[in-house]
């Protein structure tokens, strides 16, 4: 029998439904999951300000694995247990590629997340209209992202380019090969930048090590391409029924119930 002790949750189409919410059922899974002495953390392409305004809702979670690994939290603490920065030329390289194919960009920190302000009403012209009110929310203002990496040099942790179409994710792909950067395809036409090696799964790994956890006692949950590494290398990879055709093919095991019916409350259920 298998002892895991921590679940690692994805957050958009995993833990959240389609209205970006964590419904009660999976909330009170949750709460009877760290109660009883388990170890919840969501492990996902967000940055902290992007969580903030769910907190409440993710009250009995007290990790969070941000920035697809990039940075850990202890979030009952507001502690930054670990974060790995972006290599400044590599960072200004990606923004280059994304922008010489076409793309809106958005620069996270450990604590931070920036904009160009004006581009927000733009998100469903990328196709995450379903977005723009939390990028509105908890962006601040940057005209120029190259001088803004040129000013605050190290400290991005991750970079979203956010193109038009999927032609251009490509080129952009592409263009950044050899880079010294992670390339990670995510929704819509999204392409993440994260410091080369930084993985969901290496950030779940620095949290394992800060609770004297391994990764064979984790399950991981997830949707989306950006999930596969933890999917594949944690100790059982389940993939929500409403996962891509890869994140299907990576997982262990798959949920009966997709993000809109209590799939991660389905996985508490059955393996904790």
């Amino acid at each position: 029998m298998h002892d895991y002790r921590l679940l690692a949750l994805d957050m958009d189409g995993t833990l959240l439904n389609s209205k970006k919410q964590v419904s009660p059922a999976t909330a009170q899974a949750l709460r009877g999951l760290t109660d009883a002495g388990g170890f919840a953390t969501v492990a996902t392409g967000r940055g902290y300000r992007e969580i903030v305004p769910l907190l409440h809702d993710l009250a009995p979670v007290r990790y969070a694995v941000l920035g697809n690994g990039s940075v850990v939290m202890d979030l009952w603490e507001k502690r930054v247990v670990s974060e790995t920065t972006i290599p400044n030329h590599g960072a200004i390289d990606a923004v280059r590629a994304g922008l010489a194919s076409g793309c809106l960009v958005n620069i996270l920190t450990s604590t931070g997340a920036y904009f160009n302000m004006a581009d927000v009403a733009r998100a469903a012209e990328v196709g995450l209209g379903q977005y723009q009110s939390l990028w509105a929310q908890v962006n601040e203002q940057m005209d120029d992202p190259i001088a803004f990496l040129r000013e605050h040099p190290n400290k991005a942790v991750k970079i979203n380019l956010y193109h038009f179409t999927q032609e251009g994710r490509v080129r952009t792909r592409e263009a950044l090969r050899g880079a010294n950067v992670q390339v990670a395809f995510a929704e819509g036409a999204s392409v993440e930048i994260t410091a080369p090696g930084v993985r969901k799964d290496s950030g779940i790994a620095r949290l394992c090590d800060e609770l004297g956890l391994d990764l064979s006692q984790v399950v991981a949950v997830g949707d989306g391409d950006n999930d596969l590494d933890m999917l594949r290398n944690c100790g059982l990879g389940v993939a929500m029924a409403n996962a891509t055709p890869a994140a299907l093919e990576a997982s262990d095991v798959v949920t009966q119930a997709d993000c809109d019916h209590d799939g991660v409350a389905e996985v508490i259920g059955r393996y904790f």
